[in-house]
C-alpha cells in the first residue's frame, strides 16, 4: 500500500494529482522580501557559472560562406535605397526575382561590421544568442527545478547547438522563438497574455528573416493543445476561450507578415526552399544530421535523453508536441538543431528534475543559509569566470584572419585582384560565391557562376553547378555554354585534379585552399559563338 498522502496542485487551468511527501523538502523559487539583500549561494554560482561559460560557445568568428554575400547585400540596400529586385552578383541567373526576405538584418550587419569590424559583428550575434539562450532557461523555471539538473541541461544545450551558433541571420529565429514559447508556456499556465504581442513581433521577424513560419508551427501546436484540454472536459469554456484567442493572434500575425517590402512573396519563398530537391541535396546544413560527426555528439546526447526523460516523467501533451516538432525539424535538416534546443531545453530539464524528485537521491550540492560571505565569494566566482571567458572569447575572436584565409580563397582573390585583365567569367566554388561578390561586385569580369543563395539560383543552375563540381557527364558543356574562362575551386578536389590533366586548361594559382585554373582563349571564343 502507497503510505503517501495524495495531493491536489494546480497550475494555472491545468489539475495534476499527485502526491505529498511530508519528510521531503522540495526545492522552490524564492522571492527575496523587498528591501532585503539578494544573497547569492550554490545555486547561483552553478547555474550563473553555466550560463557566463555558455558565452564562448555562441561568440565566434565568422567562419560561415554565407555570411560575406550577406553583407554585401546590406550594403547595397544601404546605398541603393531598395532591395534588389533581381540577382546582382552572377551572370548566369541575372533575371532571377529575388525576394530577400532578410534584408533587414543583411542591413543591420553591415552598418555593425563598417564601424566595428568582424569582431563587432561576432560580439553582437553572440550576445543576441545569449540572450535566446537566457529566455531558453527562464521559459523552465529554473528556480522551481534542482539546480544540478537545470545547470547540467543547459551546459548539454549549449554544445547541442554548437555547430550551428555563430554570426548568422538565422539566430534571428532562434531568439524569437524562444520569446514566443516563453509567451505560450505562459499563456497557457494562465498566468500571461503576452502572447498577444505575437503579431507585433511577427513584423518584425518577416523583415529579418524567413524563419518566421516557425513562428505559427508553434502556435498551431498551442492550439492543439488548448482544443484537446477542451474535448477532454466540455464543460471548461476557459479552454475554449484560449483556442479562440490564438485564432485571432494566428490570424493578425499572418496579417503583420504582408508588411513587408516583398508583399505576398514573402509567403511563397519559405515553401520554395523547403520542395527544392536541389537545395536538399546540395547545401550541406539543409541535409539530415550526420551522428558520425563529433561536433553533433551533444545533440544527440541530449535527443536521447530528451526522449527518455518523456517516457519517465509525466509530461504535458505541449511538451511531448515541441519534442516531436523540434526533433523531425533537427532530424530533417541540422540547421534546425538550434530549433530544438529552444524547444527541447525546457522539457527536458522539467522531466528530468520530476524523475529527481520521485528517486529522492541525496543532495550532492547543499543549500547554503543565506550569508553576505557566501554571496561575496559567489560574486567573485562568477566574476573571475566571467573573465576568463572574456580573454578566451578575445583570443578567440583575434583568429578570425586565419580562419578567414582557410573558409574563403582570400589568396586566390588576392591574386585575381592583382591580375584583372585575366579573366572574363568565372566558375566558382559554391561556398566562395558570397565572398568573391563582396571582394569584387560590380567588377563585370569578377561576376559569379553561383553563389550560396540556393533560392534565388534556381533548381537547374545548382544542377548544373553540381554536373561541374562531381565531374558528371556533361560537365564540359556547362562551362562551355556559359562560356567559362578561368575557375575558382578547391584545391585538392576532383575537379582540380581533373583540370590538372586538361590541355586547354592552364594552373595559375594555387595554396592551401583554392586554385585558379585558366583556359585557352580560343575555346573560349568559340564556345561564345555557338
Amino acid at each position: 500500500m502507497d503510505s503517501r498522502t495524495p495531493a491536489v496542485k494546480r497550475n494555472g487551468p491545468e489539475t495534476v494529482i499527485g502526491y505529498a511527501e511530508p519528510t521531503r523538502i522540495v526545492e522552490t523559487e524564492i522571492t527575496p522580501h523587498p528591501g532585503l539583500p539578494v544573497q547569492f549561494g550554490p545555486r547561483a554560482l552553478f547555474i550563473g557559472s553555466v550560463l557566463i561559460a555558455s558565452l564562448a560557445a555562441f561568440v565566434r568568428p565568422v567562419t560561415d560562406g554565407d555570411f560575406w554575400w550577406h553583407v554585401r547585400t546590406g550594403k547595397w540596400i544601404l546605398e541603393n535605397g531598395r532591395l534588389p529586385g533581381h540577382d546582382v552578383f552572377t551572370y548566369t541567373v541575372a533575371d532571377h526575382t529575388w525576394v530577400d526576405h532578410e534584408y533587414l538584418t543583411e542591413a543591420l550587419t553591415w552598418l555593425v561590421q563598417a564601424r566595428l569590424g568582424l569582431a563587432g559583428v561576432s560580439l553582437a550575434f553572440g550576445l543576441l544568442t545569449w540572450v535566446g539562450f537566457l529566455l531558453v532557461a527562464k521559459t523552465a523555471r529554473p528556480g522551481r527545478q534542482p539546480y544540478v539538473i537545470v545547470g547540467l541541461a543547459l551546459a548539454l544545450a549549449a554544445m547541442a547547438g554548437y555547430p550551428i551558433w555563430g554570426p548568422r541571420p538565422q539566430m534571428i529565429t532562434f531568439v524569437l522563438v524562444s520569446v514566443e514559447l516563453l509567451w505560450l508556456r505562459r499563456f497557457l499556465g494562465g498566468s500571461s497574455r503576452a502572447i498577444f504581442w505575437l503579431p507585433a513581433m511577427t513584423l518584425l521577424w518577416s523583415n529579418l528573416h524567413g524563419g518566421w513560419p516557425v513562428g505559427f508551427l508553434l502556435l498551431g501546436l498551442a492550439l492543439i493543445c488548448c482544443l484537446a484540454r477542451w474535448l477532454s472536459d466540455r464543460t471548461n469554456s476557459a479552454h475554449l476561450r484560449q483556442a479562440g484567442s490564438l485564432v485571432i493572434v494566428g490570424v493578425a500575425s499572418g496579417v503583420t507578415v504582408l508588411i513587408n517590402p516583398n508583399g505576398l512573396a514573402v509567403y511563397a519563398y519559405p515553401l520554395q526552399t523547403l520542395t527544392s530537391a536541389a537545395q536538399q541535396g546540395l547545401i550541406a546544413e539543409w541535409q539530415s544530421p550526420d551522428f558520425h560527426m563529433a561536433a553533433l555528439r551533444a545533440f544527440e546526447v541530449m535527443l536521447l535523453l530528451v526522449v527518455a526523460g518523456l517516457a519517465f516523467s509525466k509530461p504535458t501533451l505541449f511538451d511531448v508536441l515541441l519534442v516531436l516538432a523540434g526533433a523531425a525539424l533537427a532530424l530533417q535538416s541540422v540547421r534546425h538543431v538550434a530549433l530544438f534546443v529552444a524547444a527541447a531545453t525546457p522539457v527536458l530539464i522539467t522531466s528530468w528534475s520530476d524523475i529527481w524528485r520521485r528517486l529522492s537521491p541525496p543532495r550532492l550540492l547543499p543549500i547554503a543559509p543565506a550569508r553576505s560571505w557566501l554571496s561575496g565569494i559567489t560574486v567573485a566566482v562568477l566574476a573571475l569566470i566571467a573573465f576568463g571567458i572574456a580573454l578566451r572569447t578575445a583570443d578567440e575572436l583575434q583568429r578570425q584572419p586565419a580562419l578567414t584565409r582557410q573558409t574563403v580563397p582570400v589568396g586566390a582573390a588576392d591574386w585575381l585582384a592583382a591580375h584583372p585583365e585575366v579573366g572574363t567569367r568565372m566558375f566558382n566554388e559554391y561556398a566562395w560565391g558570397g565572398y568573391l561578390a563582396d571582394r569584387f561586385y560590380p567588377d563585370p569580369n569578377r561576376r559569379l557562376f553561383v553563389f550560396s543563395e540556393g533560392g534565388l539560383m534556381g533548381d537547374r543552375l545548382l544542377v548544373r553547378y553540381r554536373q561541374v563540381a562531381a565531374i558528371n557527364r556533361g560537365w564540359q558543356d556547362v562551362l562551355d555554354q556559359a562560356g567559362v574562362d578561368y575557375v575558382v575551386f578547391d584545391a585538392g578536389s576532383s575537379l582540380d585534379e581533373l583540370l590538372r590533366t586538361q590541355p586547354d586548361w592552364r594552373l595559375a594559382y594555387r595554396d592551401a585552399t583554392a586554385v585558379i585554373y585558366l583556359r585557352a582563349t580560343s575555346v573560349t571564343r568559340r564556345a561564345r559563338l555557338r
